[in-house]
């Protein structure tokens, strides 16, 4: 509940310092708050894009990544972007149509793309237009659906796994619809009020996934039992309560569903028959910014290796899971918000990603070897509060680390995860804390963990964390879960949650403008109550005009 309350308090705070003067009183962002340092990464080559406003939206690739998608779009104009990475060349296709949503409408619903390699096309969404539109690459033909719910704000979108229909979120509308490629015939799917549906994926089995942005849960529908407007194939699955998550991407690998908490710092990974009843999670390192990282778009590659890849926003990074567990993250290095939201795979092993601040895109070279490994000895560790436990730690460098932009002379060992906030009730202390692979090829350490008086029972993860840095301070980071089972009685004061939550709230009021701005509604982080005071105050001009 506590988490909860945070959350609430928090996202009003975002809402009020964020949207635009005609809804409220605050000015908007500008770049120089979101962006203050250019770095140089060995892994990740940015681009800046020929446009002077901000308006970068999602972003996608071909199946060989020689070719790059993406899409710029304004309260006033669309454009969907072509980059060939060879030459370093754009090429703009302006994309015609009246502005007929409200601008909080198109504020909150970006535009995503999807390439359709059967018919060499670009599928893309734009809530500016209230459309779904189709760009022929052959010849440079655009063609425009538009939606059949006003102030719909069309936002993600897939082709369906025979390639037959495009399916697409309206996040405000509150809605999934499908359109047929070979009629043109858009049909829509309610999926509740205020619910907002976001992204959406296939699994293996040909079944719809959608993330329910407003509803803290997850819809899964079997399209062959849809009926238009009806609800009737659809069902909706929640985190077992106390837990509640803000879904925004969503992606299948190795059976399993993975799922950012665009609301917190972690993600969640649950077998995709478990109904989200039994969950495991992925702790991101700390950002040094923000109070949560905020993962965001998620994307599985469909090759061997089964990689997942999703997008910080409040972090910079980009991360990886490898289908071993372990996590890498990668710092971007423009920053310290350069706003990453959306991101796609190419088959070159190109992580692209477009970042919204900066008015660059960008890729993460995934080819690319990190010099060293990190091997936990021990899944899982019970501390009952009478003896420390402890989990050593094996790392091991590469084979030639002699061209590598990381230093691996000092690689620091720690524990990351568990809670929102960070390690509660236990503490720890790694011999040594740092290590040098530089000249040893392989080397250990061992963690302690201890509880503490205001530790309370109760299942977590922890994340064992190594991290070095690049040769310009940006820092590469390897992360393994580990279960952490506290076996103690519950706290006999209540002074512990008093404290805590006095914390919590002085962490918040502390919160500057400037990081409000940033976390904020540009990709939809204020949610359902940036568009409830929308409406709100939609109605009450409307009271007033009569």
């Amino acid at each position: 509940m506590l988490r909860i309350v945070y959350c609430l308090i928090f996202s009003i705070i975002l809402l009020l310092f964020f949207l635009p003067n005609q809804w409220i009183w605050a000015q908007p962002a500008s770049p120089e708050e979101f962006v203050t340092y250019g770095k140089q990464s060995g892994f990740i080559k940015e681009f800046a894009v020929p446009f002077e406003e901000l308006g970068l939206k999602g972003i996608t690739a071909d199946l060989q990544g020689r070719n790059v998608w993406f899409y710029h779009s304004t309260n006033t104009t669309s454009t969907l972007v072509f980059f060939d990475p060879a030459n370093g060349e754009f090429a703009k296709f302006p994309v015609e149509g009246e502005t007929v949503a409200d601008e909080p409408i198109i504020n909150l619903a970006s535009s995503q793309l999807a390439f359709d390699s059967e018919r060499n096309a670009v599928w893309f969404t734009d809530s500016r237009i209230n459309s779904v539109g189709r760009l022929n690459i052959d010849t440079a033909e655009i063609n425009l659906w538009p939606v059949p719910a006003e102030q719909a704000g069309p936002m993600g979108i897939t082709l369906s796994p025979d390639g037959n229909g495009v399916w697409f979120a309206e996040i405000t509308g509150d809605k999934i619809a499908r359109l047929d490629v070979s009629s043109g015939k858009i049909e829509e799917y309610p999926t509740g009020e205020q619910s907002g549906p976001a992204l959406l994926a296939f699994d293996d089995s040909g079944q719809l996934w959608v993330t329910l942005s407003f509803a803290d849960s997850v819809l899964l529908a079997q399209p062959w039992t849809l009926a238009p407007n009806s609800s009737f194939g659809m069902s909706r699955f929640s985190l077992p309560e106390p837990d509640r998550f803000s879904p925004l991407g969503i992606a299948f690998s190795r059976g399993k569903v993975f799922l950012p908490d665009h609301g917190s710092s972690r993600i969640i990974v649950a077998d995709a028959s478990s109904n989200l009843q039994q969950y495991d999670e992925y702790w991101t390192s700390p950002s040094p910014a923000f109070p949560t990282t905020l993962p965001s778009q998620i994307v599985a590659v469909s090759d061997k290796q089964g990689k997942i890849y999703f997008t910080q926003h409040g972090g910079n990074r980009i991360t990886e899971i490898s289908n071993d567990g372990m996590m890498t993250e990668y710092e971007v290095p423009t920053g310290p918000l350069s706003t990453i939201v959306y991101l796609s795979v190419a088959g070159d092993g190109k992580v692209w990603f477009a970042e919204w601040a900066s008015n660059k895109i960008a890729y993460l070279d995934s080819t690319m070897q990190v010099p060293f490994t990190l091997n936990v000895q021990k899944m899982a560790v019970t501390l009952d509060g009478s003896s420390p436990q402890s989990i050593a730690v094996s790392l091991n460098s590469s084979s030639d680390t002699t061209t590598s932009p990381v230093s691996i002379s000092e690689i620091e060992i720690g524990l990351t995860g568990m809670t929102e906030s960070g390690l509660r009730g236990v503490t720890y202390e790694a011999q040594p804390p740092r290590v040098n692979l530089q000249d040893a090829r392989s080397t250990q350490s061992e963690i302690q963990i201890r509880t503490q008086e205001n530790a309370r029972p109760g299942n977590y993860t922890i994340m064992v964390r190594a991290f070095a840095p690049e040769k310009d301070g940006l820092v590469i980071s390897r992360l393994y879960p580990v279960e952490l089972v506290l076996d103690v009685p519950e706290p006999v004061s209540t002074q512990d949650s008093e404290n805590m939550f006095q914390n919590q709230m002085q962490q918040t009021s502390d919160t500057t403008v400037q990081d409000a701005l940033m976390i904020g509604a540009p990709v939809g982080a204020a949610g359902l109550i940036a568009f409830a005071i929308y409406r709100w105050k939609k109605a009450r001009r409307a009271e007033r005009a009569h």
